[in-house]
């Protein structure tokens, strides 16, 4: 889902792009062409980075999917053993079945603090991801803005010395 939302960003990112360079003074022109050469290089850094965030998320998503099963799983267990203690017969097999259940009530908790300590780093190494993946991306675009202006200078340098 999120994949589709990444790709109808950059959908709309590259439609706004032509949009603004669809019609410049004159597409010909050097500036034009730069301007619109820029606009192409700044939707695809975007389209890229949103790639990206969309991967992270679905990574921190799965992390996370694991890490619930994990803490499931662990409970089950825990589950199992407190359920001998009403099946026990006698009070000296009911306590040892408590003092199983404590003692794996104690573990489960341990897994299911383990599984989402896992699944919280996988998730904070996923927003960094993203993070980086939107800064390059943010770099990117300025450069080729910074290209094109540089290109429209060199336009007006020389259309002031004809």
């Amino acid at each position: 889902m999120k994949k589709i939302i990444a790709a109808l960003a950059s959908a709309l990112l590259v439609s706004t792009a032509f949009a603004q360079t669809a019609a410049p003074a004159s597409a010909t022109t050097e500036t034009g062409k730069a301007q619109l050469k820029a606009n192409h290089k700044k939707a695809d850094a975007q389209k890229t980075a949103n790639e990206k965030k969309a991967d992270a998320s679905q990574d921190a998503a799965k992390a996370q999917a694991s890490a619930n099963e994990d803490k499931t799983s662990a409970q089950a267990d825990a589950d199992k053993n407190a359920a001998k203690v009403a099946k026990a017969d006698t009070p000296k097999e009911a306590s040892a079945a408590r003092v199983e259940a404590m003692k794996s009530q104690k573990k489960a908790n341990k897994k299911k603090s383990e599984a989402q300590a896992k699944a919280n780093a996988k998730k904070q190494d996923a927003n960094k991801d993203a993070s980086v993946a939107q800064a390059k991306a943010d770099k990117a675009k300025v450069e080729a803005q910074g290209d094109a202006n540089n290109t429209a200078a060199d336009a007006k340098v020389d259309a002031a010395k004809k």
